[in-house]
Parts: C-alpha cells; structure tokens; sequence
C-alpha cells in the first residue's frame, strides 16, 4: 500500500537517514490529501493531520517500501498516532494512502509548514532524529524474525 507522509519525512536529507538509503525519484510523488490538513500539535514541532473539510494537505507518496522499512516508520510515529487509509490525489489521479493520524480528538493548531520547519528547527532537530531513527532500526532487526 502506498505510504503518505506530510510532516518532517518530506524533508529528503531526513527520509533518506531514517531510511538509511536514499529513495529514487520515482519513489516520491508530491501529492495531497483533500479534505486534511497538517497543523501543528500541541508541545510538538511535527504536525498531526487532521480532517479539514475544503482543506488539502501536501505531502509525498513513497513507494517501494519493504516490510521493515514501514514498521520502521511505525515505528518512529508519535504515539498517539494511528495508521489510518487516507485519500491522496496524486497529479489528476484519486489513490488510498496509509498515513500517520491522531489516535484521539485532536484541536487543530496553525497551519504546520516544512519550510519553516527547514528554516527554523531542522539544524537542531536532525541529529536527534537521525539518532532516534538509527537507535529504532537497531530494535527492530532484534525483535523482527530472520
């Protein structure tokens, strides 16, 4: 199934450092999910994507995930987020995504923009990040069967 991603892992340099390998073009499709937006959550600087009636949230559709690469995201994912089916229109094309949602009620904040958060936060946050994905890797190569 094809993954929706509308917060930090937009950001190629992050994604490719979670993923430990870069993905190729045709593996990230700009796309948006109608009828959503990312806002920013409360005490965090990624977004949560929330049901906006009129809205459209940009994000990217990755495909040519393996298994472990999606539970690693799962992973990484806040943990009061589940994984939801999403719509996505990529180009002129309607498609389901998997995409990251609240578990819960959720009180939408400002619109959550990946510029800025490029701009503003990412020098500080890539290291802990990169650190968090690697350390998560390392998890689950050790709980995952071979």
């Amino acid at each position: 199934m094809l993954l929706f991603v509308y917060g930090i892992l937009r950001d190629p340099e992050l994604l490719a450092a979670v993923l430990d390998r870069p993905l190729r073009a045709d593996q990230v499709l700009a796309a948006v999910a109608p009828g959503y937006r990312a806002t920013y959550a409360p005490n965090r600087l990624t977004p949560a994507l929330v049901r906006a009636p009129g809205g459209a949230a940009e994000g990217l559709v990755l495909l040519g995930l393996s298994a472990f690469e999606h539970d690693l995201i799962d992973a990484l994912a806040d943990s009061a987020s589940r994984r939801m089916v999403v719509p996505v229109m990529i180009g002129e094309e309607l498609h389901e995504a998997l995409a990251h949602l609240p578990a819960g009620p959720t009180v939408p904040g400002d619109p959550w923009s990946l510029t800025h958060w490029q701009a503003v936060h990412k020098a500080a946050a890539l290291p802990g990040e990169i650190a968090r994905a690697a350390e998560m890797r390392q998890r689950l190569i050790a709980i995952r069967p071979h």
